[in-house]
């Protein structure tokens, strides 16, 4: 008698919900009870064997779930201890962090994924036959009992996965506003991001005067570790233990090689920086220039009859200031002499305009969504590189007006050490400086000079017997400037990049013999920032013609204005051999 089948057990158990699948493991055991209750026939055992086949089925999907929640959940409590081991570290708490950890961790359960696997693959139908065996004769039981075995490619399909912890991956979440995406929903794969760039562009108006610029997404990088400006020396030596302990280099040499192919590393290497730049007075201009007055000096203000020339100068009755006496006065009885006046003169003015500079960058719509990294790349290379030109600009700008560079070969002699050539020559320069436009001792000038020129200085004293380079740091160097009023500003994009200049394509083999400072009193030069666009993604009629959109356009302006005296320019010359005074006569080293 052939046996009603009243379950139907679906091929993919994926797309059934827990509680209709636990329903369904209910429903074929006891199917299989009433089955088991009936005529042993070779009908009824083909039937058995359908309901055992579907419930080892059933069961490993289901442990299988079990399993991938278990193992989530731990992911997630060892990923928030994780982190909360990170915040008691920052916060001097390092060792309670590891304990609790730990205690939580040992205390947690557990999930022995291999062992789910196994009693899946071995399966209920072994047990479930026995009992149909016991009360079947023949063939028939043989034939049946050849189905026990559960299948193991389908127990694979669903055996939890054995990681602990998931991979440290890049996080991207889109932005608002995109049609048919929600707000802050996580991006999985490089197909989705093209789909929501598809989907704001379409979105997006197209326009030629006022380009319209949207955020698609948000990239962010999670990783198991990380190091910042907040991280102790000693927490990142103990990182660099741990990542080149032994477990870590046997986990990489197993037996048997890699098997998969390599990973394609689509990020680029990237060094540029932007610094350097020279640091003035701001501030911003809005009708594309300034006039200013030329300010006259204290040397100015007595004309051709300078008195303040010193001991030099003799006075009188007709010199500025006068000098009178009883005779001159007996005189000025008769009308001469008389005392002369100063008149205030008309102040004169000098004008500066506003020039811009900027950048566009065009970018192929294709391109851009399959290989996002390399228009970043390109884009950040091209925004520093705008950065060294505008401050190059910037500075020769201030050297056009200042006067023409002194040698101070007289002073400073080729061969002496580096360190008092320059100190020394910075030295005399300010008292020049200071005495010509009766300034205080202790009145601030700026000083701008080659970056280099401070490792020529270190370079030149850690030769020096007895002196280690580590006693030479940057705020030395400066404090001994700073001894004698003069702050120096150590650009970028000046004197460099030229034929035997630092930078170039030629690598420099030697120290230069000589370079050239300004100097001047502080707030002698002012800076003036105008028109500022910098804009992001723009798309309109003429680009989409030809699949492109513009990827960064940016232009600024600016102006240099010497509201100040003067701007002198000095070339200093040294040589770097770590050569000191001798200890006595002319050429002590004082």
């Amino acid at each position: 008698m052939k046996p009603e089948e009243l379950v139907s057990v679906p091929q993919d158990l994926t797309l059934v919900n827990d509680a209709e699948l636990t329903n369904l493991s209910t429903r074929v055991t006891e199917e299989f009870d009433r089955i088991n209750q009936l005529e042993v026939t070779p009908e009824h055992l083909r039937y058995a064997g359908e309901l055992a086949d579907n419930s080892d089925r059933i069961l490993a999907e289901l442990a299988a779930r079990k399993a991938r929640h278990a193992l989530a959940s731990e992911a997630h409590k060892a990923k928030m201890l994780e982190e909360q081991a990170t915040l008691l570290t920052r916060m001097g708490k390092g060792a309670k962090a590891e304990a609790q950890a730990e205690a939580a961790l040992n205390g947690g359960p557990t999930v022995d994924a291999e062992a789910i696997a196994a009693a899946a693959a071995r399966g209920t139908t072994t047990a479930l036959m026995s009992l149909i065996g016991d009360r079947a004769i023949g063939r028939d039981i043989t034939r049946a009992t050849q189905r026990t075995g559960a299948s193991l490619g389908e127990t694979a399909r669903h055996a939890p996965s054995p990681a602990g912890v998931p991979n440290a991956k890049l996080v991207v979440t889109a932005s608002v506003d995109i049609p048919g995406v929600e707000s802050g929903k996580g991006i999985a794969s490089l197909g989705d991001m093209t789909n929501v760039f598809q989907r704001k562009a379409k979105a997006m108006p197209v326009t030629s005067d006022n380009p319209n610029y949207q955020l698609v997404a948000t990239v962010r990088n999670e990783f198991q570790h990380t190091v910042d400006d907040r991280t102790s020396p000693g927490q990142i030596e103990e990182l660099f233990r741990h990542l080149t302990s032994q477990d870590k280099k046997d986990s990489l040499v197993a037996a048997g090689g890699w098997c998969a192919p390599s990973e394609i590393k689509y990020d680029f290497f990237n060094i540029a920086c932007e610094s350097g730049l020279i640091d003035l007075p701001t501030f911003g201009v809005s009708r594309g220039g300034i006039r200013f007055p030329v300010s006259p000096s204290l040397a100015d203000v007595f004309g051709s009859n300078v008195a303040f020339g010193g001991f030099s100068t003799t006075f009188g009755v007709g010199t500025v200031p006068w000098l009178w006496t009883e005779s001159s006065d007996i005189l000025a009885a008769t009308g001469s002499p008389t005392k002369p006046c100063i008149r205030i003169p008309c102040a004169s003015f000098s004008e500066q305009r506003l020039e811009c500079y900027g950048v566009c960058v065009t970018a192929g719509n294709l391109t851009d969504d399959a290989y996002p990294e390399n228009t970043a790349n390109f884009l950040r290379l091209v925004l520093a590189a705008h950065s060294h030109a505008v401050n190059g600009r910037l500075i020769a700008l201030m050297v056009a007006q200042s006067s023409a560079a002194v040698n101070t070969g007289s002073f400073a002699v080729t061969g002496q050490p580096v360190y008092q050539q320059i100190y020394g020559g910075l030295s005399l320069a300010a008292v020049d400086y200071r005495a010509r436009y009766g300034m205080c001792d202790d009145d601030v000038l700026e000083v701008v000079a080659p970056f280099w020129l401070k490792s020529v200085i270190r370079a030149d004293i850690a030769w020096r017997t007895g002196i280690e380079p580590e006693q030479i740091p940057d705020t030395e160097i400066n404090s001994h400037f700073a001894s004698i009023n003069v702050r120096v500003q150590w650009v970028n994009d000046w004197q460099v990049r030229a034929a035997g200049q630092f930078g170039n394509a030629t690598a420099m083999t030697a120290w230069p013999t000589s370079a050239t400072i300004m100097m001047y009193a502080a707030g002698t030069f002012i800076k003036g920032n105008g028109l500022s666009l910098d804009l992001g993604v723009v798309r309109d009629s003429v680009l989409n013609s030809t699949n492109d959109h513009t990827a960064a356009w940016s232009e600024e302006c600016h102006l240099i204005a010497r509201v100040g005296h003067e701007s002198r320019q000095y070339t200093l010359n040294f040589a770097v051999n770590g050569r000191t005074g001798a200890a006595n006569g002319v050429g002590a080293n004082l």
